[in-house]
């Protein structure tokens, strides 16, 4: 544990920053902490804007522009912020990585992430949007935690090992680049308007279940959550499920996926309401 020098509280020692005054120990190492992963830092950085406002100014940064070209990188980052419970979310991203089809899934089965790695960007967004929110809505959230419940609540779309919850079924070749989804943003395309785009269906050889409920399934084989952790990762997606008893952390991870689904994977929308959205450095 260490001591914030601005306003006394201890705190862990792996944190960025401090939950009550903000203190920024990236940016004070004379503070005589454990040093923080420079990787860690950037990310706390880029999601909070802390980088972006002059020292004392408040101030969220515009959502951070994930896609195809940057996702990979993006991952990167936020998997290295995660130190406290390295050791079972590397465990469970090995096998993520290398036994499913987490890397190249879709997000969807129509729409602008129903292509090759719309589940990795859609998962990346939601985890930065997560992030870029909470010190606002509930900062007490720590940030790690933020990471793991924002990439993993929608992780029941890989399926299981050796079957995927999507099917790729190869579209024919076509110069016009009209058929749906290609219309949306090119924000969040990931293919040019003249490559054949795939199509996907449902693997009707899985059991079935609420891709909530999968993702629990899958994350609590490797990762021991908090029970505010798992009721996030089950139910984001289905709240009415839960009769109005949501966790702080539910409420904050639905509003992170309503944000990017509903505002930033939408280029009317974004536009039309000035949502902003900053290519990363």
């Amino acid at each position: 544990m260490k001591k914030c020098p601005d306003c006394g509280m201890v705190i862990a020692n792996q944190a960025i920053r401090c939950p009550k005054c903000k203190f920024n120990f990236a940016e004070n190492s004379d503070a005589g902490t454990t040093a923080v992963p420079a990787e860690a830092a950037a990310v706390s950085a880029a999601a909070t804007g802390v980088a972006a406002a002059p020292k004392g100014v408040a101030g969220i940064m515009p959502m951070v522009d994930v896609k195809a070209s940057n996702v990979d990188e993006l991952y990167n980052q936020l998997k290295a912020a995660v130190v406290k419970r390295k050791t079972e979310f590397d465990h469970f991203i090995d096998f993520l990585e290398n036994r499913t089809n987490w890397l190249t899934a879709p997000a969807e089965l129509e729409g602008p992430l129903a292509c090759e790695k719309g589940l990795l960007i859609r998962s990346v967004s939601v985890t930065k949007q997560l992030l870029r929110i909470k010190d606002t809505i509930m900062p007490q959230l720590d940030e790690e935690s933020a990471i793991i419940i924002g990439l993993f609540h929608d992780v029941g779309k890989v399926g299981i090992e050796g079957k995927p919850y999507f099917l790729v079924k190869e579209a024919p070749s076509s110069s016009t680049g009209s058929t749906l989804g290609l219309s949306f943003s090119t924000r969040i395309s990931t293919t040019s308007d003249t490559t054949p785009k795939n199509t996907y269906s449902i693997n009707p050889k899985l059991v079935h279940m609420d891709i909530g409920v999968r993702s629990l399934y899958l994350v609590s084989q490797y990762m021991l959550l908090s029970d505010d952790e798992a009721q996030a990762i089950s139910y984001a997606a289905n709240v009415d499920a839960l009769g109005g008893k949501l966790s702080p952390y539910t409420l904050i991870l639905k509003t992170a996926v309503d944000l990017q689904t509903s505002v930033y994977e939408s280029a009317d929308t974004v536009t039309n309401y000035s949502f902003t959205v900053i290519e990363p450095k």
